[in-house]
């Protein structure tokens, strides 16, 4: 093994509203800080690939003087993935449909490349780095922009079908008055958990006329998820409203998960978990009414991702594991895991 072999790996974690950037070595170490940017989104409401690469470009560059041997950027993205293209097959918070991201990237920057789904890559990270290392069977689930997730089974990845197993986020809950979802559905679950949907009820009890504490905090008269937040930490009891009907639908939601598969552990992350860290333990305490078993009610653990941010560790993961450098086989079984070269 070449000292190459043990370069650090520039991660890039692209979310529905923020991207971040670092470089993580072997051991799962930060190397210098993580960079955050606001993803660039163009005047079709699409993300803006071409000013995505442009913020990526610096930190590569930066990147290459760094490393000794060849470079590798791991990408989180927050949609679904092709794993062995790199293809953004639908990222509905991008508004991304077949996009050959991953060899756009390659392309760009001359360099090989690893892209998959942000809740898969959370997972990876906490199997190899995090609270999932000596655990068998364990979910991951994001509340941010988007609310979704990923599951490990018997010591691996489970990516099912066509890699895309984990979209509980996207089963349906109420397909006649839920809101049109970005996956092109309605009803479904994020439509109702997700950071914008919390905005969204702000904005309905704000000009409703029915929190004057919600109100007082808009910014050009609308109100944000960040704003709800505040207004319960004020003490106002519609903004705990909207957010207890949020955790509520969330414990049916996971409930539902734990119910099927019969595991023991969910690590939880997202924007919206770490605006309001005790939604978590709130989590960890209202799922128990809706478990089966009363071998789950008194064996789940519901706790918080191990690290700043999973998905953009998994993203470094994922490189190392698609090179052999990782011990124990935790990836999906019965695919090729490679990194993409488009150049």
């Amino acid at each position: 093994m070449s000292a190459s072999s043990h370069d650090p790996v520039l991660a890039v974690d692209i979310g529905g509203t923020s991207l971040r950037l670092s470089l993580i070595n072997l051991e799962g170490l930060l190397i210098g800080d993580i960079a955050r940017y606001d993803v660039p989104f163009a005047g079709d409401g699409a993300a803006d690939v071409g000013g995505i690469l442009a913020i990526m470009a610096e930190h590569v560059e930066r990147a290459r003087q760094i490393v000794s041997g060849e470079l590798k950027i791991g990408v989180s993205l927050c949609g679904n993935v092709d794993l062995a293209s790199g293809d953004a097959i639908l990222a509905p918070n991008l508004h991304w449909r077949n996009l050959p991201f991953g060899k756009l990237v390659s392309r760009r920057f001359q360099l090989p490349v690893c892209v998959a789904t942000d809740v898969r890559q959370a997972v990876l990270a906490e199997a190899v780095w995090g609270v999932g290392v000596n655990e068998r069977n364990f979910a991951w689930a994001t509340v941010g922009t988007g609310y979704g997730g990923y599951l490990f089974l018997n010591g691996r990845l489970y990516g099912g079908a066509n890699g895309f197993a984990g979209n509980f986020g996207h089963t349906t809950y109420d397909e006649i008055n839920g809101h049109r979802c970005g996956c092109g559905r309605r009803g479904c679950f994020e439509t109702f958990v997700a950071g914008p949907a919390i905005a969204r009820a702000g904005q309905a009890a704000h000009e409703a006329g029915e929190s004057a504490i919600l109100s007082s905090l808009t910014s050009e008269d609308k109100v944000s998820t960040r704003a709800v937040f505040r207004a319960i930490e004020l003490g106002d009891p519609v903004a705990a409203k909207i957010v207890d009907d949020a955790i509520r639908l969330i414990c049916i939601n996971l409930g539902g998960v734990v119910n099927l598969l019969d595991i023991k552990l969910i690590v939880m992350g997202g924007g919206v978990t770490k605006a309001a860290p005790w939604i978590v333990e709130r989590i960890q305490s209202d799922i128990r009414a809706y478990l089966m078993t009363v071998e789950a009610q008194r064996d789940l653990q519901v706790v918080r991702e191990s690290t700043a941010n999973a998905a953009l560790w998994g993203a470094a993961a994922h490189v190392f594991a698609a090179e052999g450098l990782l011990h124990g086989a935790k990836l999906e079984e019965g695919l090729e895991h490679r990194v993409i070269r488009a150049f």
